[in-house]
């Protein structure tokens, strides 16, 4: 970005927020590593539960997100209905390393079961946003952060008013 900040960019953009993310908390190294190598291939991210969320989360009733518990149905909500075309997602491995950023290019996510799928030799998340716009690609061993960043769940929103260290520290990245 030519010496400018992330903080810069989002001034630029007239954005006080932006989704941050960890790449599979759950899974192994080398599994993470083959989805973080997926996700910059294809321009995209994406989320999934996929032994409770099994359709589309938009097309499911009240009752069906309720099986997912109150954690994964603000985690599906703000990946489906909350992100916007010109979000920023900023990719964290753990709380220790940046891994990349990214801006939402397409309205809508797509549910797409077959990226889930046993079927699927190269698997993926089923809930994605494809076309996304890399501003920012680490590689896999990722950006060491200045301090580590910690955050309940799989994916969160940032934002100047908020008295978190991420708002602080991933705005001074230089992408």
């Amino acid at each position: 970005m030519n010496g400018k900040t992330f903080g810069d960019l989002l001034s630029s953009e007239h954005k006080d927020h932006f989704y941050i993310m960890h790449l599979s908390y759950g899974l192994n190294k080398k599994e993470r590593e083959r989805l973080w190598k997926y996700a910059t291939e294809k321009n995209m991210i994406g989320l999934d539960l996929p032994d409770i969320v099994t359709r589309d989360w938009v097309t499911l009733s009240e009752s069906e997100r309720e099986m997912a518990g109150p954690h994964w149905i603000r985690q599906f909500d703000r990946f489906c209905n909350e992100m916007h075309k010109g979000d920023f997602v900023v990719i964290l491995n753990g709380i220790y390393s940046l891994l990349g950023i990214a801006k939402i290019t397409e309205p809508t996510h797509h549910f797409d079961p077959y990226l889930s799928s046993k079927e699927n030799p190269n698997p993926f998340f089923d809930h994605i946003r494809e076309n996304v716009e890399w501003i920012k690609k680490y590689p896999w061993d990722g950006c060491t952060l200045p301090q580590p960043l910690t955050f309940d769940g799989t994916l969160d929103r940032a934002t100047s008013r908020s008295r978190s260290p991420r708002w602080r520290v991933l705005t001074m990245i230089d992408p």
